[in-house]
């Protein structure tokens, strides 16, 4: 029995050691080589694979800040400058107002009520100075009641958002803001005003 454990202990052995003693430092065959060795690519470089190059964005993608039909920065005159210089590429259209009237029900008025009065069914301290669109009170911003308010105005709030409210303009995309401002000055704007 010791002989057997012997004579497989000495086989191990030689295994082992020849093994070990190889002079060639081959990894042995690669079956898949690009699996293991692939091109590395420059991120901002030109390559040849592919044809492209991470600086020209994917299509169909709009560069942050730059919208078509909105270029003001998040600052107050970025906000002053949109009033007096923005127009609603959106037409009046029974269509638009349709859709800005449901994308309005979908983002504004658990705030801002169904008639723009402040009076939302969100109940929480920070939110409960909403102001009324027709309060006819002059606000910090463009010394304009709310119902005042320009397109650029308003568009310019849902994108950044104002006080309170946060922006908008990664949940809604540039044209529904703009259908929404269409509903809130052709609709909400007056109501209730005498």
């Amino acid at each position: 029995m010791n002989n057997v454990i012997l004579k497989i202990g000495l086989l191990a052995g030689v295994i082992f050691l020849s093994a070990c003693t190889g002079g060639d430092s081959s990894p042995g065959y690669e079956f898949m080589p690009n699996m293991y060795r692939s091109a590395s690519l420059e991120t901002y470089g030109e390559n040849t694979i592919t044809g492209m190059n991470a600086l020209q964005p994917v299509e169909g993608t709009v560069a942050r800040g730059h919208l078509s039909t909105f270029n003001y920065d998040e600052t107050l005159e970025g906000y002053l400058s949109a009033g007096e210089n923005a127009v609603n590429p959106i037409k009046n259209t029974p269509e638009n107002m349709a859709d800005g009237k449901a994308l309005y029900g979908m983002f504004c008025e658990h705030c801002h009520g169904k008639t723009g009065a402040g009076d939302g069914t969100v109940m929480h301290a920070l939110y409960s100075a909403v102001p009324h669109y027709n309060d006819n009170k002059l606000l910090r911003r463009c010394n304009l009641p709310m119902c005042d308010l320009k397109a650029g105005h308003i568009f310019h709030a849902i994108t950044f958002g104002l006080n309170s409210m946060g922006p908008h303009a990664s949940q809604i995309n540039e044209e529904e803001r703009w259908k929404i401002t269409l509903y809130i000055q052709e609709e909400l704007q007056h109501y209730g005003l005498e």
